[in-house]
């Protein structure tokens, strides 16, 4: 069959191609992996216009255009040093991809209960003098939102200087019906949505979503981790017969890291809102002994480089001994992936702990192929068996942890805003360690099915994985 130039599929024909050869331009020039090149190429030739239009939407994984967000700019507070091999070369490729060195002298306490966390987090807040700043993927007004609303719009007729950043897409529900946060705003309050869902639509950002989780109080006062707010990781407790709340941690810290958080929080609202926050301060550090030493890392297309990514990567290589996943959903990148089969060719004991089923049904068919790898290579996969298990955090050789909002897939490493802990001191990383084995005993071991459909639509949905 021959078209010619008045045949309208003959157009139509042109332009996809066109649109095609666009698309594969924007994905050269951003130096992807050749398995999600791949993966979007396949998705460009099956799905005329719908490829080129999920790609428009899903895509993007740093701004074309560096003017629509500013890149973060991290001050160098403390000339401090880890101590232990790992920690040291972590700290050096940081700080060479313009990450703020470590910190010490922080003090942690750490909170895996529900009911814990909230009280936490309305204990902040009520004894809140001058700021309140909190960014969060999700906010919904469920009877834990509503209750941390309240407080806050208590706070700002206070007085207390009150900036609520969430997500648009996240607290897509709260994003449509807005009218129900007037209330802050007429207390003195003030609330932004991060990436409006129509406008980054036009923009072709849709695809940039801010994971971050920053609670900050007075700018000294910081909790984080990975909950966001929501009754379906904070609240009071549970009545009987209620469904039972996720797995995840919480952090309250206390010292020189809480200046980065403010720093990147001030950042995040001037991008929503177009307003300046007063300077972050560092507050005095005389006559405090102990404490954690630290590295906020901040991770998405805010940073110039792939900082964590390549850390994460990193890091596997180092490990002697051990790693240790924690994480909802299981997709690494191929060089990831590859970096642990080889990992466990050293001798090391790979481990990766994740819900039996997530909240994300493609999430986990994305993940099977993986683990069927890791397993046949002679690591270990637990399936927790309790409630959604959401905490992320990796531990390699006790030397060192990575713990905070970051997923271990492709969306979490290298499109998501993200913000996580490198966290280098030997007794917190001990008490991570005994939670991550708690959890353990609420798990069994998994073993792929033998059956060869499983395998091959494992195997299949690998294809997509990448693009997830």
């Amino acid at each position: 069959m021959s078209l010619s130039l008045s045949q309208p599929i003959f157009w139509l024909y042109l332009i996809n191609i066109t649109l095609v050869l666009l698309v594969t331009l924007h994905m050269l020039y951003q130096r992807r992996s050749p398995q999600n090149l791949m993966s979007w190429l396949l998705t460009l030739i099956l799905l005329p216009y719908i490829g080129v239009f999920l790609y428009l939407l899903f895509g993007s994984r740093k701004f074309l255009q560096q003017h629509y967000k500013p890149k973060i700019a991290m001050q160098a507070i403390s000339p401090v040093e880890p101590e232990n091999s790992l920690a040291i070369q972590l700290n050096q490729v940081l700080r060479s991809n313009h990450i703020a060195g470590a910190t010490n002298h922080n003090q942690v306490e750490v909170y895996h209960q529900d009911t814990q966390c909230f009280e936490q987090l309305m204990l902040a807040i009520a004894n809140a003098k001058s700021h309140i700043h909190i960014e969060t993927y999700i906010f919904e007004l469920d009877s834990t939102g509503q209750k941390i609303l309240d407080a806050l719009i208590q706070k700002a007729k206070q007085g207390v200087e009150v900036c609520l950043l969430m997500d648009s897409l996240g607290s897509l529900s709260l994003h449509f019906k807005s009218k129900k946060l007037q209330q802050l705003k007429q207390a003195g309050g003030s609330y932004a949505f991060f990436q409006p869902v129509l406008s980054s639509l036009l923009k072709g950002q849709v695809n940039l979503r801010n994971h971050r989780k920053i609670y900050l109080f007075d700018q000294e006062t910081l909790l984080t981790g990975g909950m966001n707010l929501t009754d379906e990781y904070l609240g009071p407790e549970k009545q009987k017969g209620e469904e039972k709340r996720w797995i995840d941690l919480m952090f309250k810290i206390h010292g020189p890291i809480t200046f980065h958080y403010q720093n990147i929080f001030n950042a995040d609202w001037h991008y929503a809102t177009s307003e300046k926050l007063s300077e972050p301060f560092l507050a005095t550090q005389e006559n405090i002994l102990g404490g954690e030493t630290m590295q906020a890392v901040p991770a998405g297309p805010d940073i110039d480089s792939d900082a964590l990514y390549e850390t994460l990567l990193h890091s596997i290589y180092f490990a002697k001994k051990t790693i240790q996943i924690a994480t909802p959903y299981f997709i690494p990148d191929q060089s990831i992936m590859n970096a642990l089969l080889i990992a466990v060719k050293r001798g090391v004991k790979v481990s990766v702990l994740t819900p039996e089923s997530s909240d994300h049904l493609i999430f986990d068919l994305g993940r099977s192929s993986y683990m069927r790898e890791l397993i046949e290579a002679g690591g270990t996969v637990h399936y927790y068996k309790g409630n959604m298990l959401h905490s992320k955090l990796i531990i390699i050789d006790q030397m060192a942890t990575i713990i905070g909002s970051a997923n271990f897939d492709y969306r979490s490493l290298f499109i998501n805003h993200e913000i996580v802990n490198f966290i280098y001191s030997k007794p917190l990383i001990q008490t991570l360690s005994d939670w991550l084995d708690e959890q353990l005993q609420s798990s069994e071991l998994y073993q792929p099915s033998s059956n060869p459909t499983s395998r091959l639509l494992e195997n299949l949905s690998r294809i997509v994985a990448p693009i997830l």
